[in-house]
């Protein structure tokens, strides 16, 4: 009778702990908590030696609060490039197939998400200024940009 005592009160300790969501409990769903920030690996490059460009793309919860991210598909990440003149050159998401199923992803105080991406350079020339933005699929307030000089 006493382990059974005991374990009542350390499944009772456990679930009090537990980040799970209670009934009355406000479910927080809106990106604006993110802190993005994304950069090019490597920030300076030759374009004669490199046929893409790493972009790594960082969102953090600066929040108290669980953040429950919701998407209309599998879909989580949008990149694209474009021009000096402001035309899309590159869309990360045009060759790919998502399936039409919701999805979500939670991401805990202080916690990260980060999503790599090669963006190629076939359409880049020396000189050129390019602006790759990235964000969240369905969440414009996460997108943030870096700007590429090719040389």
């Amino acid at each position: 009778m006493r382990s059974a005592g005991l374990t009542l009160i350390f499944a009772t300790v456990v679930a009090a702990c537990a980040p799970a969501e209670r009934e009355g409990a406000t479910r927080v769903t809106s990106a604006a908590a993110l802190q993005p920030s994304l950069r090019a690996e490597p920030g300076e490059f030759r374009l004669s030696r490199h046929r893409d460009v790493r972009v790594v793309f960082s969102l953090v919860n600066a929040s108290r609060q669980v953040l429950h991210l919701d998407f209309p598909t599998e879909q989580h990440l949008e990149v694209a490039m474009r021009g000096s003149g402001g035309q899309r050159l590159f869309l990360w998401s045009e060759d790919r197939s998502f399936a039409a199923t919701a999805s979500s992803v939670v991401v805990n105080p202080g916690e990260r998400l980060e999503y790599q991406v090669a963006v190629p350079t076939r359409e880049m020339a020396v000189g050129g200024v390019y602006t790759v933005e990235a964000l969240l699929a369905g969440h414009p307030e996460t997108a943030s940009t870096v700007v590429l000089r090719p040389h």
